[in-house]
């Protein structure tokens, strides 16, 4: 016995120093990229955290079909980390430590020292990949961390014969915090639900009054985040825009893509992760059909297979696919491939005695490949500058000149002023610390085939129109755009004939693969996008006499 818990030991903490290792190789890779410009999605966090810092609630001045519980967290980061890129990552980091600790809390219950190591070491490797735009800070990673708290919640109050309130509430709250950061959060609060009925149900005989208190209590913690945000913004009068962006424009947004196309994006999107992490996967794969070979396999794999199927689903509203959504699927397949390890110790204890090395090694094995995708990226990262790093992902996207721009605007203009950007660059608001001209700070919904398209260039050119901003940036880039043959063209004309009509050309940042050539004044005057690069940031002042 003595010997047996020396050896459990010792497995413990050796698996506990590879997860250490992986985390701290992940952390220096996140310190490395800290400075790496924001991208759109990230800009737009920003700007709606900055804006409530300043007073000004969401769906006023600046609006998207996101629920707002992701502009609060971007405003706690610009709080505690700074109103900087720098801060906005460091706060990213914080919050996948968080999630990295609360699955293995949760593997550790469920799967052992080995197992948990395995999938701790597993989500933090790959949450940081380029695959899934892991260094961004994108609401998909809040997602995951009130998710994964939710769950190790939910599933540390079943212990008990009846579980307390406050476990169960704190794990609704944690499900329902989740949902408001993206709906897409609602998969990981059905799965609570569903799994706490489960649970139920598979003790006999079946408690019924025990179910209702406790599936009861869970789905009104739950409930509780949504009905806040409910009240907050009828409270700050802007319930109306709020309802049209997050329930009117979302239900048509989400029903856009066809069957097809989603399926060549799901391809797109899910072939870089597999091959990026390879081992991981196959060790998620071996767990999830290795589990249903043991007795004791069996009765554990209800859970990691409900988290995988809600998990994958979290991902596939709108069939979009986008790179950064998968991260709501890394948690189930890193427990998956923790429960690879937990089926190999039971499997080898049947055949040989030292299982517990076998485990370990394993577990060693996997986590050591996995690690040279981090060092690959830090090798990148450490050979390139923070602009060329965002190149390097993004393409001609305009990330790295938006703070050029950004800094000339700023120097420019009164904080009282607004600024126009006409193009899909919130992060330009942003860095200039200036409020926009107007609340569409996307172009995409204006140029996507939906009923409301017409109606938003309307509301975007009035705007404009009525606040006179003394700056205008255009984004030119085909991204800023996603314009379509069946696009609107309302608001390309209108920008075109405004344009011209009441501004100049100051700065043109035009941009290359491999360098961006600058323009000021005479040069930015004399400038046409059809001679330029792949994209352009175009500053127009607005003339004196207009």
């Amino acid at each position: 016995m003595k010997k047996h818990s020396v050896s459990r030991d010792w497995l413990a903490l050796l698996s506990l120093a590879i997860l250490a290792a992986a985390v701290v190789a992940v952390v220096i890779i996140r310190l490395e990229a800290a400075p790496v410009p924001l991208e759109r999605d990230e800009g737009e966090y920003a700007l709606m955290g900055q804006l409530i810092l300043d007073g000004v609630p969401p769906y006023s001045e600046a609006s998207n079909m996101k629920l707002p519980g992701i502009y609060y967290a971007y405003s706690a980061i610009l709080t505690v980390f700074g109103q900087t890129v720098s801060g906005i990552h460091l706060g990213l980091m914080v919050v996948n430590l968080i999630s990295t600790v609360f699955l293995y809390l949760l593997a550790r219950t469920l799967l052992g020292p080995a197992g948990a190591a395995m999938a701790g070491s597993a989500f933090i490797i790959m949450s940081a990949d380029v695959s899934v735009l892991g260094l961004f800070a994108h609401a998909t990673q809040f997602v995951v961390m009130f998710a994964l708290a939710g769950i190790w919640l939910l599933q540390e109050s079943l212990k008990f014969p009846l579980p307390p309130f406050k476990h169960l509430w704190g794990a609704g709250l944690c499900l329902g915090l989740a949902f408001i950061m993206k709906q897409t959060g609602a998969f990981f609060a059905i799965f609570g639900f569903l799994w706490v009925v489960c649970v139920t149900l598979r003790n006999r005989p079946v408690a019924w009054k025990r179910l209702l208190i406790v599936s009861g209590s869970l789905a009104c913690g739950i409930v509780i985040p949504y009905v806040l945000v409910l009240a907050l913004m009828a409270r700050q009068g802007v319930f109306d825009r709020f309802w049209f962006w997050t329930v009117d424009y979302a239900r048509s947004y989400a029903s856009e893509m066809d069957l097809k196309t989603g399926l060549q994006l799901f391809q797109l999107g899910f072939i870089p992760i597999i091959r990026n992490n390879p081992l991981v996967w196959l060790m998620a794969l071996a767990g999830l059909t290795g589990i249903w070979f043991t007795q004791s396999g069996r009765k554990l794999a209800p859970f990691p297979v409900l988290f995988f199927l809600f998990s994958f689903l979290s991902v596939c509203p709108g069939l979009f696919f986008r790179q950064h959504y998968f991260v709501q699927l890394l948690p189930a397949a890193a427990l998956s491939a923790g429960v690879a390890v937990w089926a190999l110790e039971k499997a080898a204890a049947k055949y040989m005695v030292r299982s517990k090395a076998l485990q370990f090694f394993t577990l060693l094995a996997v986590v050591a490949v996995s690690l040279t995708g981090v060092f690959s990226t830090g090798r990148v990262l450490a050979a390139l500058t923070p602009d060329q790093f965002s190149r390097s992902v993004y393409g001609a996207n305009p990330f790295p000149e938006s703070v050029k721009i950004s800094e000339y605007v700023r120097k420019n203009t009164k904080p009282e002023d607004r600024i126009a950007v006409v193009g899909s660059e919130p992060q330009i608001c942003f860095y200039a610390h200036r409020r926009s001209a107007t609340e569409h700070i996307y172009m995409y919904g204006l140029m996507e085939p939906q009923p409301f398209a017409l109606r938003m260039q309307e509301e975007m050119i009035a705007q404009v129109e009525k606040n006179k901003p003394p700056f205008l940036v255009l984004a030119t880039a085909s991204t800023s755009w996603l314009q379509r043959p069946d696009s609107e063209k309302r608001l390309l004309f209108w920008a075109m004939d405004y344009i011209n009509d009441y501004y100049r050309p100051v700065v043109v940042a035009d941009i290359y693969s491999d360098r961006t050539l600058w323009l000021i004044d005479k040069e930015a005057e004399s400038f046409t996008p059809a001679r330029g690069g792949a994209s352009q940031l175009i500053v127009f002042k607005r003339k004196i006499s207009q």
